[in-house]
């Protein structure tokens, strides 16, 4: 890695595009429960640790998106991370709901998206988020990154908006106490961390 922490573009996607695009899924893809993270292998799964909705997306059906995302990935990982990054295959669409009660409330406690004890020939390599609500539509759900890592600024909430950054980072979103979160991760894939 060389330089930035992260990268982000503001904005790039339209409002009007992030509208239709939650419109189709919402109607298209049939939503999905996560699946929970373990406190530890010998432990249940916590089911506070990941309260959110899934739809996964057919790559064949979105080659446009993926191509666009793969666009942005790219030009980070030039610009930027130097990581052996090649493809993506999957893209995880994510409604985070908000509610007065903590214990309904949408989030997903720190991780990183890396599963080291993936026995595949390949790691994610290369997050990727894209902000699909305004942040006047939901209070809470804010992306942070674990300390030690630059704070995003506040525009990187702006609908529209894409996130690149390396998978082992740890970060997680604040519980929503109000309105509705959507938002779009995909990761870019390459050997084995090392």
């Amino acid at each position: 890695m060389r330089l930035e922490q992260w990268l982000f573009w503001n904005s790039v996607l339209s409002e009007e595009w992030c509208d239709e695009f939650v419109k189709n899924v919402l109607d298209i893809y049939n939503p999905q429960e996560p699946k929970l993270k373990l406190a530890n292998e010998n432990e249940d799964p916590d089911p506070n640790f990941r309260m959110c909705q899934i739809r996964w997306l057919d790559i064949e059906k979105e080659k446009e998106l993926l191509n666009l995302l793969m666009g942005y990935a790219n030009m980070a990982n030039r610009e930027s991370f130097d990581i052996d990054a090649k493809w993506i295959n999957e893209i995880q669409f994510t409604t985070y709901k908000g509610s007065t009660k903590e214990s309904e409330q949408g989030k997903y406690n720190w991780h990183s998206d890396v599963d080291f004890k993936n026995p595949k020939p390949f790691h994610r390599k290369l997050s990727i988020t894209v902000q699909l609500s305004d942040p006047s539509d939901y209070s809470g759900g804010d992306f942070q990154f674990k300390k030690g890592i630059d704070e995003l600024p506040i525009e990187a909430k702006n609908k529209g908006t894409i996130l690149v950054f390396p998978s082992i980072y740890e970060h997680q979103i604040t519980p929503v106490t109000d309105g509705i979160r959507h938002s779009l991760v995909t990761w870019v894939e390459g050997p084995h961390w090392r």
